[in-house]
């Protein structure tokens, strides 16, 4: 056992567990993060797309602007530059059987349908208040499995396909397995904009994630120890004591817990965590998108497209035209979920994806990262299942002893984005810095 004794220990070098690290320091506490990943970054992760030049995000990548609060003054205080991604200017999607190449692919009936439910959504959203626990708040109804919710307005299959398409894209998962309140939960973060969640994303950092997770972390001038997995947490009524795969033992007056929700189980903690916070990290989160990326020839420009649940990609469009990155083709950015049975790794099965929308496309190199089977992850994006949040929110957020939590699962608001992990990395902080003022 090291002798030395930290101000505060910080598990995971994610963005909340950086934020959380330099928000720590900056307030004069020594500061180690511990790592299991050979790299910072969490669920996201900045490389080269296969043998190229040209680097893509494999996880966590898009941000929005005006609603990411949090997420912008990081960008804004380290002059973190910023870049777009295309606007689609062709489309092509497969609803209910049918191909098209509509930019709307629905009927004006359709059209109206969507109108009324996204006024009684809008209506819905009203009653939640974004800063509090949703298990403070009176909405157990909405906690409900998203299909369930969606089936009660009787809409047509072409438009609950479209609907189905974008929502998997952004959460990862069947709509069974996700909770109609976790997307309500965003819209009042999003200026009430029930349809922000089907837009195409935008802005992204023209430099890559790790671009501004470097100059956080250099800010910070905290210890990083990487390729440090920890098995085990105890704390006492003075010190944490946390115990590494590899037999080292770090010591500290404080921790900041800052890994994904699916592998909270993984770490053994001495005294248990509370029954509440337990059972929620039994249950875990259901986001497990297939993130893919393809460099594509013969395929219209700037092009966008939508497929229902029985086509292997849910969501594609042009990230990185050819004209941008001197490549053979188009860096084309696409979106599946687990029980499909699409090899994102597998040139010729990603090409017979693409050939259903564009019979004439040619995959030249295709990329991804398995997010799902990741040890140091165990899924994407978080999506909540349905009973999780109307039960369980405060336990996952809660301070048990020593310990703070932080990461983008257990956010208030955009849960699941990198704006919810930077906003939980500084409460974390503020809350630690509380605990260890009190001694």
């Amino acid at each position: 056992m090291s002798s030395e004794i930290y101000d505060a220990v910080v598990i995971g070098a994610g963005f909340a567990g950086i934020t959380a690290a330099r928000d720590l320091a900056k307030e004069g506490k020594r500061v180690l993060i511990v790592e299991a990943r050979d790299r910072i970054g969490g669920r996201t992760w900045y490389r080269p797309f296969a043998d190229t030049h040209v680097s893509v995000e494999m996880g966590g990548n898009w941000l929005d602007p005006v609603g990411n609060e949090a997420l912008m003054a990081e960008v804004q205080r380290y002059g973190v530059e910023l870049s777009t991604s295309p606007q689609a200017e062709n489309h092509v999607s497969i609803l209910d059987g049918v191909l098209s190449h509509a930019a709307c692919p629905i009927s004006r009936d359709d059209e109206l349908a969507l109108r009324l439910f996204v006024e009684e959504v809008r209506k819905q959203v009203e009653r939640i208040n974004p800063t509090l626990p949703l298990d403070t708040q009176n909405v157990e109804d909405l906690d409900v499995p998203l299909d369930d919710y969606i089936d009660g307005f009787g809409l047509s299959v072409t438009l609950k396909e479209l609907m189905g398409a974008w929502i998997r894209q952004e959460t990862g998962c069947h709509l069974s397995q996700i909770s109609a309140l976790h997307l309500m939960a965003w819209i009042p973060v999003l200026n009430y904009d029930v349809m922000a969640i089907g837009h195409t994303p935008t802005h992204r950092f023209a430099a890559g994630t790790t671009d501004l997770l470097q100059r956080m972390l250099e800010d910070s001038a905290a210890d990083l120890k990487l390729s440090t997995p920890v098995s085990q947490v105890e704390q006492s009524d003075e010190h944490v004591t946390v115990r590494l795969e590899s037999g080292e033992v770090v010591r500290a007056r404080g921790a900041v817990i800052a890994i994904p929700l699916n592998c909270l189980t993984d770490v053994e903690f001495v005294p248990p965590l509370s029954p509440e916070k337990t059972s929620a990290a039994a249950i875990g989160q259901s986001g497990a998108a297939k993130k893919l990326w393809a460099l594509v020839t013969d395929i219209p420009e700037k092009v966008l497209g939508i497929g229902e649940h029985d086509e292997p990609i849910d969501v594609f469009f042009t990230d990185y035209p050819r004209d941008e990155t001197a490549l053979e083709g188009d860096l084309i950015v696409g979106f599946s979920t687990q029980e499909r049975p699409l090899d994102i790794l597998d040139r010729d099965d990603v090409e017979r994806a693409f050939q259903k929308y564009i019979p004439e496309a040619q995959v030249l190199k295709v990329d991804g990262h398995d997010w799902f089977t990741d040890p140091y992850s165990k899924g994407t994006w978080c999506t909540p299942p349905a009973g999780l949040l109307s039960k369980y929110a405060s336990a996952l957020e809660a301070t048990e002893g020593r310990l703070v939590f932080a990461g983008s699962d257990i956010a208030h608001a955009f849960r699941g984005w990198m704006e919810g992990a930077v906003a939980t990395g500084s409460i974390a902080a503020t809350r630690l810095s509380t605990i260890l003022a009190e001694v």
